[in-house]
Parts: structure tokens; C-alpha cells; sequence
């Protein structure tokens, strides 16, 4: 088939403008990296000075809502859609896969919501580990 061209209908996501998507997706991986890293911080968050366990004041229980709602915004994207039920051609042999394919898809349709709620967290947790590095205010400690 050397020197014949696919029809263009054929062409899928090799051309602009849905070449886009598969950069899409590479972002989408880059962003999942980054969530587990600030999921392993929040996890270190709950360590004393010390390093006992147990610690918990306002900026670990808000690194953690900022954590959950990165982690619903990055799995609601149609790119982790297309990562956990992509390529298959019967679901009814990868059950797992569907149930996955099908969360997703249902918080696909909240994505928008979930991409100002977890931008508004990324500000205000950002902003009181600024304060708190700064010295401005003290951590409020519940135990």
C-alpha cells in the first residue's frame, strides 16, 4: 500500500485539528503526575514535627479538600475517559474497564464544575501556606 493515501475520513486524530486531542491527553498524564504528588504531601501533611502521625490543623484538612477536588477534576476528563475504556470493542469482556468507563463518563459532565471548584482551592491553600510560611498566622490545630 506504499504511496497511497488513507481517505480523509479515515484519517482519525492525525491531523489538525483533532491532533489536538492526542496532546490533550499527554497533558492529562503530566496533570495525573502532579496530583499524586500533591496527594503524597498531604499524606506527609498529617506528620508532626516529629514525624508522629496524627496531626491534623486547617491547612492538612484544606490541602485535602484542594487534593480530592484535583483528583475529581483530572478523572472527569474525557481523556481519563478515553484511557480507561478506550480501544475496546466489547465491555462485556472487560467489565472493570466499563464500570471505570462509566464513572468517568457520568463525572465527565460535571468536569467544568469540578475545574472552578479545585481552581478556587489550589488559590486559597496556596494562599494560607503563603501566610503560614511568611509567619503571618499560626496553623489552627485541631489535634
Amino acid at each position: 500500500m506504499r504511496g497511497r493515501r488513507a481517505a480523509p475520513e479515515l484519517l482519525g486524530e492525525t491531523r489538525l485539528p483533532l491532533i489536538l486531542q492526542n496532546v490533550h491527553r499527554w497533558f492529562w498524564y503530566a496533570a495525573v503526575l502532579v496530583v499524586l504528588v500533591l496527594s503524597f504531601d498531604v499524606v506527609l501533611a498529617f506528620r508532626n514535627a516529629e514525624h508522629e502521625w496524627g496531626h491534623m490543623g486547617l491547612g492538612t484538612l484544606l490541602m485535602l479538600i484542594n487534593v480530592v477536588l484535583l483528583w475529581l477534576y483530572t478523572l472527569s476528563c474525557h481523556s481519563c475517559r478515553h484511557v480507561v475504556g478506550g480501544r475496546l470493542r466489547h465491555f462485556s469482556k472487560h467489565p472493570v474497564r466499563y464500570r471505570l468507563w462509566t464513572w468517568v463518563s457520568r463525572q465527565n459532565a460535571h468536569h467544568g464544575r469540578y475545574a472552578w471548584y479545585s481552581l478556587f482551592s489550589v488559590a486559597v491553600v496556596d494562599f494560607y501556606i503563603y501566610l503560614l510560611a511568611t509567619g503571618r498566622i499560626e496553623d489552627v490545630r485541631f489535634f
